[in-house]
């Protein structure tokens, strides 16, 4: 159930832990570390100012950082994470380590250490879910971008408290559901990065897409998996670009024969950079298909933690209709139309 659906006062005066995206690029700033992207931050922050308006009597928001592996990393705590909410929500938001044996209820916001310094989290163990359902009587997920992943904050927690979608995955569904099922065509799908995970996307999104252009590093990881690429069966809509000889970009006739496509398109969906954009050498293709896609006469989408430092890095933000949290939580999503860690939540695409 949408958290927007539920009677405001069910809320009051109750214990609330919310799931969060707070998995952020952080940067070096006069000897600490502080926030440098974050979106997924800002995504949050209306379902904690809804909670705080019904009257719930603590908030615990709950998330995770990078890939620390069930150990400790100091380099990887939740500090700026919690210095940053601090800072927009104007109170205090203490960090508590999930190994204390209580919680400061003098804060009505308070956020838990990195899940994934617990294997519990990522191994999905019924006792670390006991542990972390202990602390409130609701369970709101609000972290979209991690919500394809069967973790233990993600798929166990959910079935030992009442649990609630945030306001943020309410649009991050809604929104997906249109397009999947709505959007005007002819629809483009731009791939891009260096994830193989995405390949295991490819065949559903040349069989719904009108055309999927793909870029990145990808087109090295199909030349390298030619079996793999043969029982993918790959279409005619599938333009798989060429890359420069340096494997670091995509190659000028690439990019002008993308441009052309996106410049029909009339729902374009972007996932991914085309090349190492960060290098001023190879970042022509990134940049020339994300204006090409930022100019198009189109809705425009762009999902997933890369696609969001290319948009900051290119100053293409306000061209897009919705940006998605989520990179491979969007990809699964308009494929299977849910994900793990929507449980049993029934969504009406007739809106």
């Amino acid at each position: 159930m949408f958290l927007s659906d539920t009677n405001s006062d069910f809320f009051k005066n109750k214990r609330v832990l919310v799931r969060i995206d707070c998995d952020v690029d952080l940067r070096p700033k006069n000897g600490r570390l502080v926030v440098d992207e974050d979106f997924r931050l800002r995504s949050v922050l209306p379902t904690i100012h809804f909670l705080e308006e019904v009257g719930a009597k603590g908030i615990i928001l709950i998330g995770h950082l990078g890939r620390p592996g069930g150990k400790v990393v100091s380099e990887l705590s939740l500090q700026p994470i919690a210095d940053w909410f601090s800072q927009k929500l104007a109170t205090k938001v203490p960090l508590f380590s999930l190994r204390s044996s209580s919680f400061s209820t003098q804060n009505s916001i308070i956020l838990l250490e990195n899940l994934r310094f617990d294997s519990g989290e990522e191994n999905n163990a019924p006792g670390f879910a006991r542990r972390l359902a202990a602390l409130a009587d609701i369970y709101v997920n609000d972290a979209f971008a991690v919500s394809h992943r069967r973790h233990a904050s993600i798929v166990d927690l959910p079935k030992l408290l009442p649990s609630f979608l945030g306001l943020r995955f309410e649009a991050e569904v809604k929104t997906l559901s249109w397009i999947k099922k709505k959007a005007h065509r002819p629809i483009v799908f731009v791939l891009g990065g260096s994830k193989s995970g995405k390949l295991d996307y490819i065949p559903f999104l040349a069989s719904w897409a009108d055309c999927l252009l793909v870029g990145g590093k990808l087109p090295l990881l199909i030349k390298s998996q030619k079996s793999k690429v043969k029982s993918q069966n790959y279409n005619a809509k599938v333009k798989i670009g060429h890359l420069r000889k340096n494997n670091r970009d995509i190659s000028a006739t690439t990019i002008e024969q993308f441009k052309k496509i996106i410049a029909q398109a009339k729902t374009i969906i972007w996932a991914g950079p085309m090349g190492v954009y960060e290098e001023e050498e190879n970042q022509r293709g990134t940049l020339e298909i994300g204006q090409a896609i930022a100019g198009a006469e189109a809705f425009k989408l762009a999902g997933g933690g890369d696609t969001h430092r290319v948009l900051s890095w290119f100053n293409l933000w306000e061209n897009f209709d919705f940006v998605s949290v989520g990179g491979g939580a969007m990809l699964q999503f308009l494929r299977d139309e849910t994900l793990p860690g929507m449980g049993r939540a029934k969504i009406d695409n007739e809106d």
